[in-house]
Order: structure tokens, then sequence, then C-alpha cells
């Protein structure tokens, strides 16, 4: 974000910051299909063509604050119609494409949204959601977005919009299941935006490859907005499956990916498992060049870069520059892995409320295990705190949330004195945020110890027979004490590969003993109040969220 936006961050709006940029690019790409190569937008065109899609959207009756629907998956058009939006004095509501139709008729009537962006792909659906409901909502497909903005050489600009009114509402169920609305103003999400560009440097050549669902404000912040605000070129994935991400990569000589720890973590088995193939002499010189650069890097040196630059080019990420882990916790060990081998890598911390990003690591200010420190203009502080430091993390900021729409109780929840209580817990420790895990997920012992289930967790998932695990609590039938109880889906494909056949009755009983003897090692490392008394063996994955958090109240 250039030093220019940043000081009118306080007196613009969102689109026309990003406005200031596309003045000085005109000719550059800004959005870019690959699936559809010649589907490009440049600069110009969206300065051009979004105020005329606002000038249709004030035909069609939309006024100030009116609420506009945005469904669709990843591609151009979903940017174009979200910063249409905003020209025209609308609140985005972008919806998940995931969504069953009972779920998008419920948020249908719940947002009150008058018109709808829709894909192609996803019409049907909404119009079965708008039966269900019986509303009057206006739909414009998306794919025609274009078309739309050739009927007018007209444009519009709504100027009765100030910085502080609502820009976007999010509907967030977390793993709760019960939606609340956060409304992040202009200035909420242009305050974000000033911040990671304080914290992270960007280069005017990098290009982000979109892999996240952009309903989602992490990527609709960090992998949407960052680069347009930067002048960058974002390139939509043709799809999530590994050779597709590679193939982008190397076609567009991708330098930035935005991800959540689930891609990252099958980016690292995929790597080790490749290395494990290799000829004895040659996985030996890896394990001493790692370990050579794991010396390096306690003064400073990153050696990987050197070190490891053919092992990068051969996995197809030689351009990437960055790589940025969030939404869920990360297990130490990948960001160290990442980081050794020769790339940026930086997990950070945020939530939807924040806008979101509230902590991530710094190029040369790296803590593994850690989020990092709080962005420039980030206050943070530990509420409570536990002996050892630990209790809930409470954010004071420019980019909090005003609040939940029409939910007066929740808000006076979230927001407390100026401060915004998370439900995460953490500790700070010489400036680096530690993440605990969620206030509702923590175990309390029969001795009244506080037990952190993403720390076991994380222990588990570092087996190689393990491909996820969840620790819950559960009360036991003699008191009311709360066990340790894992729940664990093995690796199918690593069992496989060790002759192991599932559903056979006697690999099943095979793979019991394996995972009961991975628990066991597990509950070597930890202390006596810590340990998992207790498992169940799961063959499907844990059902998840959009960001891939495993929603926890489904397994209690």
């Amino acid at each position: 974000m250039s030093s220019e936006n940043i000081n009118n961050c306080n007196r613009l709006l969102l689109h026309e910051t990003i406005f200031q940029t596309c003045r000085k690019i005109p000719g550059k790409t800004a959005l870019q299909s690959s699936e559809n190569p010649e589907n490009l937008y440049t600069y110009k065109d969206i300065e051009t063509i979004t105020p005329r899609i606002s000038f249709l959207l004030k035909n069609r009756g939309v006024k100030p604050q009116d609420k506009i629907g945005l469904l669709a998956e990843n591609c151009p058009e979903w940017g174009i119609a979200y910063l249409s939006i905003l020209c025209a004095g609308g609140i985005v509501v972008p919806f998940d494409p995931a969504l069953k139709t009972a779920e998008l008729a419920n948020l249908l009537r719940l947002s009150g949204v008058k018109l709808v962006f829709v894909s192609e792909k996803l019409s049907s659906q909404f119009y079965e959601s708008l039966n269900t409901i019986k509303n009057d909502v206006e739909l414009i497909q998306l794919e025609n977005i274009t078309n739309l903005s050739n009927e007018t050489a007209a444009s519009f600009l709504c100027s009765d919009i100030k910085p502080h009114d609502p820009a976007v509402l999010i509907y967030t169920s977390g793993t709760t299941g019960d939606p609340k609305a956060v409304v992040l103003t202009h200035r909420n999400l242009l305050a974000n935006l000033e911040g990671i560009a304080a914290a992270i440097k960007f280069y005017p050549d990098d290009i982000f490859l979109s892999l996240l669902p952009l309903f989602h404000t992490f990527e609709a912040t960090c992998g949407f907005l960052t680069p347009l605000v930067q002048g960058l070129t974002i390139i939509y994935a043709r799809s999530l499956k590994s050779n597709d991400i590679i193939d982008n990569i190397k076609e567009y000589n991708v330098t930035c990916i935005v991800g959540v720890p689930l891609l990252y973590e099958k980016m690292y088995q995929s790597m080790k498992k490749k290395i494990g193939e290799l000829p004895i002499p040659k996985k030996a010189m890896i394990s001493i060049s790692y370990a050579l650069c794991k010396f390096a890097w306690l003064f400073g040196l990153k050696a990987g870069k050197i070190v490891f630059k053919e092992l990068r080019v051969k996995a197809g990420l030689n351009t990437v520059r960055i790589f940025v882990s969030g939404g869920a916790p990360l297990p130490a060990f990948v960001a160290e892995w990442f980081n050794m081998i020769g790339f940026e890598f930086l997990e950070g911390y945020g939530l939807t409320e924040c806008a979101p990003v509230v902590a991530v690591n710094r190029f040369n200010k790296i803590k593994f295990g850690s989020v990092g420190p709080p962005l420039p203009n980030v206050e943070l502080k530990i509420n409570d705190p536990s002996l050892e430091g630990i209790g809930e993390i409470l954010v004071h900021a420019d980019s909090t949330t005003p609040g939940y729409l029409d939910n007066p109780e929740a808000t006076k929840e979230l927001l407390k004195g100026g401060w915004l209580y998370t439900g995460d817990l953490g500790t700070i420790e010489k400036g680096f945020l530690f993440i605990k895990g969620r206030a509702k997920s923590l175990i309390v012992s029969g001795g009244g110890k506080n037990i952190y289930p993403e720390e076991l967790e994380d222990i588990l998932n570092q087996s190689p027979y393990i491909f996820e695990s969840l620790v819950l609590g559960r009360k036991k039938p003699d008191d009311n004490h709360e066990s340790i109880f894992a729940i664990v889906v093995p690796d199918i494909e690593q069992l496989s590969d060790e002759g192991i056949t599932i559903p056979s009755e006697t690999d099943l009983d095979k793979t019991e003993s394996i995972i009961k003897s991975e628990i066991d090692k597990a509950n070597c490392l930890l202390s006596n109040y810590k340990r998992i008394s207790n498992f169940e063996i799961q063959w499907e994955e844990f059902e998840k969220t959009s960001t891939k958090k495993i929603k926890r109240v489904l397994y209690k």
C-alpha cells in the first residue's frame, strides 16, 4: 500500500483507494482466470467497468446501504461485482458457494438482500433457495457482468457513503452453527490493509494465486484487496488439485500464495514422502543440509534459499517467494520446514471480526509456533492471565468490527471497554503472540489444570500413520471430571504402503494397534495430566468450515 494511500485511509472509501492504484498502472493485468486466460481485467478495466455497473444498480433501485449478495466460485467477475456494489453505495454480502439449499435460503432471509450476483453454475440452487422463503430477490448473472457494463457509458459513484459506514456483511457460524452477521466498515478494511502493508513487503512484479474461497474474509482481504491496493496481479486457480496448482505456479510465475494449514500440511507430506523414496545417500545429504540450515538460521542466515534451490525447482515451486498461512492453527514443524528449505513462510492470526488480520510473523522476525507480533496498528493484551501467562486474547484496533448486525447481546459480549474479546486463548512472549486454543475447547483436569487440545493434536498429527486428530474432554461415568479422549483419522495411504488393507478385519486390528502405539508415543512426551486416556478411530475426514477448521461441536 503506497504511503499516499495509507495517509488517505481515514478519508477515502475502499473502492476509491483501489481506484488510486488503477490510475497509476492502467495497463497492468489485475484479475485473470487461469482456466480461461482471455478472461482478464486490467486496472483500467476495473476503474471503467465498476462505476458503469454501479450506474445500472442505481437504475435498478439500489440505494445507499442496501445489501447486495454475491454467490459465486472464485473468478475475476467476483471482484468486479464486489467493487461495483461498493461504488453504488451498497453493502457486499458474500455467500459461501458450498452452502446447502436450506442454509442459503436462511441467509437470504436473514440478510434481506434485494439483489444477488450469481454465477451460472449456482443459479439453479439460488432459485431453489429463493422459492423456499418466497422473497423477491433479483438475480444478475455474474458471467454477463461485462456485457452489462457495455449497455451504458454512464457511470455512478455514490457520494453518500462515509469511511465508517458498512462495506461488507459477513455471515459467520464458526463451529457453533449460530449465524451472526459481522459488520465491516470501509475504515475497518482499509486499516487492516494499512497494517498488512506495513508488516509485509510486496514488490511490483509479485503475482498472487487465489486458492481460498473469496467469500471468506481471510482470502477477500489478503488474497484480493491486498494485491489490488498494492497494484499486483491475481491469478484465479484452475482448481485445488495439486497438479493444477503446480501448473498455475509455473505458467504464471506465481510469487505469493495465501493458504490454510491443511494446504501446507499436504504439500509438506508430499515433499517428505518423495524425499523418503530417494536412495539412502541422497536422503542423508538432505538431512545433513537441513541441519546446517537450522544452525545457520540461529545466526540470522537463510541458507536454505541456496542449499535447497534444486529441491524447490523439482517441486515446481521455485518462483514462489511468500507463503502465508492463516485461518486455523499450523503445526510449528511445518512452518520451520518451509522456511528452512528457502521460502518466506509466514504464519499469522486473525478473525473475521478484525477484518481479519491481527498478527503475523515478519520476514526477519519469525518464531516457529508463534503467529508473530501484532500488526503495527493493532494493540493486543491477555485478559486475566494464568500463572503461565495464558488468557483470552483481546484486540484494540481501527480494524475491529463495530459489532454484529441487529444482535446487541452478541455485540455486548464481543466488545467491552474498547476491546474485542476474541474467545481465543494465548500468551504474549517478547512481543510474539502464541495461540493456545479456543476458550470453549479448553479441558480442565481433575486437579484443576488447563489442557489445550490443539497442543495434543499437533503432537499426534506428526505421526505418519495419523491423517488428522481431534482431542476432546469427555466426562467420566463415575465422576464429574473430564478424561482426555482422541478421535483419530488414520492415514490410509501410509497404511496401504505398508500392506494394510481396509476393511479386512485382521488389518483393522493391526490399525488399532498401530494407532494405540502412536498415542502411547505421544503420551511419553506429555505431562501425566495431559495424557490421552482413550481413543476411537474414524475413517472419514472431520467435517470442516470453509477455512478447514474442524467443526468441533459436531464431535462432542
